[in-house]
């Protein structure tokens, strides 16, 4: 029985720990920035980071000789993978005017917009798992966070972007074949995705986009771990992620920060953050997943 119980804990473990490192990691963003503030993430540093992650993907694909997929079969995980980092991408867009807190909130619908996409991508059943986990998370947050202004169309237009095109990307880069290079065709259309966009924000500013390296240094590795969980991980488990960082945000501010002033508002906010996280990872977890064995997916 104890053989059977450490199997089991070791085979989740495989499974989830680059899940729970990329939250981690996720999580701890801020800090640096609280630190550095010069730290500037822009679409060609993203750009950068998912050239730099496709490169590291490729050299250990040819590394291990993994065998190179057909063309076809890697579209639709580019193109998933393109849409997954499209959030974050449109954050970096707009980040004149759309502040972390407002995409944070929007992101957390994500969920949501994986409910909606699974039943029309795909052949499952239409469920209601991840709408209400996805609705508590982001109502939680409007708890402590300002409510994002509606004044402009263009940021109205990105909270409602954002959500949808990551949870559709989610979808699927998760229905694509788990076939070699899965990962490395990610990486290449979030370069399209930040690369297109880099491009259309230097016309619209007249001048040559500029890359961080620090930024490069912190979007690459969140990048990979993005796409390693999304492929142990079905796409409503993947949206946890959205519930989950943001908590743990939550709980290190008062610890890190030496602030322990408590409020109903904050210990709501982190109840119904906590419940989504855990109901998401739950609602998925009778899915079928890849073998965690598989790096790449």
């Amino acid at each position: 029985m104890s053989y059977l119980a450490n199997r089991q804990s070791a085979k989740l473990w495989r499974k989830t720990w680059p899940f729970a490192l990329l939250c981690l990691l996720s999580s701890t963003v801020w800090l640096l920035l609280d630190r550095y503030p010069q730290i500037t993430f822009s679409l060609a540093s993203g750009a950068a980071a998912c050239g730099l992650a496709a490169m590291c993907a490729i050299g250990l694909g040819l590394a291990l000789r993994s065998p190179q997929g057909r063309l076809a079969e890697l579209l639709k995980p580019a193109t998933g993978g393109g849409l997954v980092i499209a959030g974050p991408a449109i954050g970096a867009f707009l980040h004149a005017s759309l502040n972390a807190g407002s995409l944070a909130i929007a992101l957390a619908m994500t969920p949501v917009a994986v409910i909606v996409a699974e039943p029309v991508l795909s052949e499952r059943e239409p469920s209601v798992d991840g709408l209400w986990p996805g609705l508590a998370a982001a109502v939680g947050l409007l708890l402590v966070l300002p409510a994002p202004s509606v004044s402009d169309w263009r940021n109205d237009l990105a909270m409602l972007l954002a959500p949808v095109l990551t949870g559709v990307g989610c979808v699927i880069f998760r229905q694509a074949k788990p076939v070699a290079w899965k990962a490395s065709a990610g990486f290449l259309g979030g370069v399209v995705v930040f690369g297109l966009g880099a491009v259309v924000e230097g016309a619209i500013q007249h001048g040559l986009p500029s890359i961080s390296p620090a930024a490069v240094a912190i979007d690459t590795p969140l990048f990979a771990l993005s796409f390693v969980a999304l492929s142990r991980l079905t796409a409503s488990q993947y949206g946890a992620r959205y519930a989950l960082v943001p908590l743990l945000v939550l709980i290190q501010g008062p610890l890190l920060l030496g602030s322990m002033v408590v409020t109903w508002r904050g210990m709501a906010c982190a109840a119904l953050l906590l419940v989504a996280g855990v109901a998401l990872l739950r609602a998925g977890s009778s899915e079928e997943a890849p073998n965690p064995h598989r790096l790449w997916g």
